[in-house]
């Protein structure tokens, strides 16, 4: 039997059937070259971000060496002041100097993210991360191994150490090594040709008597 030859109630119709939203395919609307030149132009403003950034920070880090800079040469003004002999200034008052000028470097490296660190009196342990020991010094004034001199401090940005300290680090001397105890000394040998006398405190036995022959 044909298909024709069927019912009409059996064929479906339009009524039977219901609207679904068709689901969008990605790239069928949008042609090729449109969808690479929408991902280059994204990339092109991610550079352009990125060479934004590095610009900005070396502006940052130039205006920072300026003022170090700055600093250095009045730092090097009151040391030059300090070796002049002159009575009339006070040594208190040229320390102060020095130390406003060197708190003040250290207050431009702070703003910048940098931060120096001095490791001196800290454990291994503390500054095993951020720390290159040069020397090791045995003494009995250690108790443990420690940070004795710093050669180079520190240096840190945003956290992370970026110059590694040079320092001397201090251990406990070593405990000296026990003496051996000395060996008994053993009795001379008796000389064969000394003849050795009696004792004095042993009784002579008694004399036998006479036998009859």
């Amino acid at each position: 039997m044909s298909s024709s030859d069927e019912p009409d109630a059996v064929r479906p119709g339009w009524e039977n059937f219901a609207e679904r939203p068709v689901p969008e395919v990605h790239g069928a609307t949008t042609a090729p070259e449109a969808e690479l030149a929408g991902v280059l132009q994204r990339r092109h403003e991610e550079l352009a971000a990125a060479r934004g950034a590095s610009a900005s920070a070396a502006t940052r880090v130039h205006a920072t060496l300026f003022e170090l800079a700055m600093l250095i040469g009045t730092l090097e003004q009151q040391v030059n002041r300090t070796g002049e002999l002159r009575e009339a200034v006070d040594a208190e008052l040229r320390h102060r100097e020095l130390k406003n000028v060197k708190d003040r470097m250290l207050d431009v490296l702070r703003g910048a993210g940098v931060e120096v660190r001095d490791p001196k009196g800290l454990t291994a342990d503390e500054v095993l991360d951020w720390a290159d020991p040069v020397h090791w010094l045995q003494s009995p004034e250690f108790d443990a191994e420690v940070v004795a001199e710093t050669n180079e401090y520190a240096v840190f940005h945003d956290g992370a150490v970026v110059r590694f300290a040079q320092v001397v680090m201090g251990a406990p001397a070593p405990a000296p090594a026990p003496k051996p105890e000395p060996e008994p000394e053993a009795p001379p040998e008796p000389d064969p040709q000394v003849k050795r006398e009696p004792d004095a405190e042993t009784p002579p036995g008694p004399t036998p008597a006479p036998t009859d022959t």
